[in-house]
């Protein structure tokens, strides 16, 4: 990734500390004689990347090259997210024993899977919520019992892309989505019978489940990418977390190598260009090897964003404008004024969307 700018400086330190590819040594060889230390961490608090920033500090021995100060405040962060993953996990293992008390086996999901292990709380993922699938249309009725039972509430239309409305508790940390579809409306990325290779697992004294490693692998990059074209310029703001769990993915489960079998089921659904994308973005930020063709379009509108937001965040009203967004206000003009306070609260303080 070119550095031009301090922004762009502090974002490529950050996407080579918290990368499964580094390692110490040339970490060391390739660290700047001056520390973008503000514009690292603006960057990390951008992308959720705090407390994985912490742990890589700690993993690579880098805890000499930050000052006393700053080390103190990582610490704190990362000591706060460990603690916020611990009630994660616990509300997980609450949920997974009445499901399975009800006859329900949950299919745990894209951030939840890091929780699953032991040590998983204190791996600095950073969690907004808890995802989870239930295969079976009666079966995720029954599940929506039970989370009413323990006390969960959910307001609003059941139709959506992907999932119900969110579920939340009072007394618990994470909103909890149950998912009707993996990934709607881009279902046809992954294998045709998902359930059928859905890995059992004895976790805790109950029975969960979580997709095979090609499906969670896809189901990441669902998060990163898309091949809707009006989807095109929001790829840029996608939180590096979300493409740091397909890089992960890949590292952990396939050797770091991107197999075959991804390839075949990105081209099978029409995913190469977007996939060709996001692979070149991953190899220059992270240092995954990209088995396809270069295209720098989604890594230099990255840069871009990271460079000059408001720029960026202009041109998606634009595109809206001409788009989806103008058809909407010929439809009901009365919605045009919360449509540009929406615009004006991103110039003030542009932020970065959850997922696509």
């Amino acid at each position: 990734m070119p550095s031009r700018s301090p922004a762009l400086e502090g974002l490529r330190l950050l996407c080579a500390l918290v990368s499964p590819f580094s390692t110490r040594d040339p970490l060391l060889a390739d660290w700047p004689a001056v520390t973008p230390w503000g514009a690292l961490l603006a960057q990390a608090d951008t992308h959720r990347l705090i407390p994985a920033l912490s742990v890589a500090l700690a993993r690579h021995g880098l805890g000499d090259r930050v000052d006393a100060e700053l080390a103190d405040v990582l610490a704190a962060v990362a000591a706060w997210n460990t603690e916020r993953n611990e009630g994660f996990r616990r509300q997980m293992r609450t949920l997974g024993e009445a499901l399975n008390a009800a006859g329900v086996q949950p299919v745990w999901l894209k951030g939840a899977l890091s929780l699953l292990p032991p040590d998983g709380p204190a791996a600095g993922r950073q969690m907004m919520d808890l995802d989870m699938w239930v295969p079976g249309e009666s079966q995720r009725r029954v599940a929506m019992g039970v989370l009413r039972s323990l006390g969960y509430a959910s307001d609003g239309p059941e139709e959506s892309r992907r999932h119900y409305p969110p579920f939340f508790h009072p007394d618990e940390m994470a909103r909890v989505e149950l998912h009707h579809s993996v990934i709607a409306p881009h279902d046809a990325l992954l294998p045709g019978d998902i359930a059928a290779g859905v890995e059992w697992l004895d976790w805790e004294g109950q029975r969960i489940g979580r997709l095979d490693p090609l499906s969670r692998a896809l189901c990441s990059l669902a998060q990163c990418t898309s091949p809707l074209l009006y989807t095109r310029l929001a790829t840029a703001e996608v939180p590096l977390v979300k493409v740091l769990d397909l890089v992960g993915r890949i590292h952990d489960d396939f050797g770091g190598v991107v197999p075959p079998a991804f390839i075949a089921r990105v081209r099978a659904a029409g995913w190469e260009r977007p996939t060709q994308r996001l692979l070149t973005l991953t190899e220059a930020c992270f240092g995954l090897p990209n088995p396809l063709p270069a295209d720098p379009a989604q890594l230099r509108m990255l840069e871009r964003f990271t460079r000059l937001p408001r720029w960026h965040l202009t041109l998606r009203a634009t595109q809206a404008l001409m788009g989806g967004g103008g058809r909407r206000i010929l439809r009901a003009p009365w919605q045009a004024p919360g449509m540009v306070a929406r615009y004006v609260r991103g110039l003030i303080a542009p932020r970065a969307p959850k997922e696509l």
